[in-house]
């Protein structure tokens, strides 16, 4: 930690950190193991079978790129963290799952927000950047995750299917 750090700030970031280096072990080891896809009762695969493991490598290396001593690399490690957790937020929007399920990854979107916030100087900053990463992680949850099978699915794709899996259907 260097003199000019915000020792709440280095905190959070430690906090996360933790967590991701835990959370990359889950998600590297779901092909194996399936306790994300049982934790979440995800029955119909909602997520491609290469996301969990791709999101586990890449929480590692968010782990570590958290310390970097280059603003900037922790900057963009924020917009990571925030981008993935609102989809985190999205993904069980989707699979109907309570509220309160969807706003544990939510709170590590709060916290890059704030470390965001203590590093710039600006809420506004981070604001509008949680707001950009909240907008691309919508896109990428529509796009990635496929929604539980239901009747009445008309315009959407395929029940059990996401938007690079099954396309959405022209009547």
């Amino acid at each position: 930690m260097t003199a000019d750090t915000n020792v709440i700030e280095w905190a959070l970031r430690v906090c996360q950190s933790v967590a991701f280096a835990i959370h990359g072990i889950l998600g590297v080891s779901e092909p194996f193991t399936g306790c994300v896809q049982h934790a979440f009762r995800d029955t119909h695969g909602a997520m491609p079978k290469w996301f969990w493991p791709v999101a586990g490598l890449l929480l590692w290396t968010v782990a570590y790129l958290n310390f970097s001593p280059n603003d900037a690399v922790v900057l963009g490690v924020q917009a990571y963290v925030a981008a993935f957790h609102m989809g985190g937020f999205f993904y069980h929007q989707r699979l109907h799952h309570h509220l309160a399920a969807g706003l544990v990854p939510a709170f590590f979107a709060l916290l890059a927000f704030v470390i965001v916030a203590i590093r710039t100087g600006s809420v506004l900053i981070a604001l509008v950047g949680w707001w950009v990463c909240t907008c691309i992680a919508f896109g990428l949850s529509k796009l990635l995750v496929a929604p539980p099978p239901s009747n009445g699915n008309e315009g959407g794709p395929t029940p059990g299917t996401n938007l690079l899996e099954g396309g959405m259907r022209v009547d």
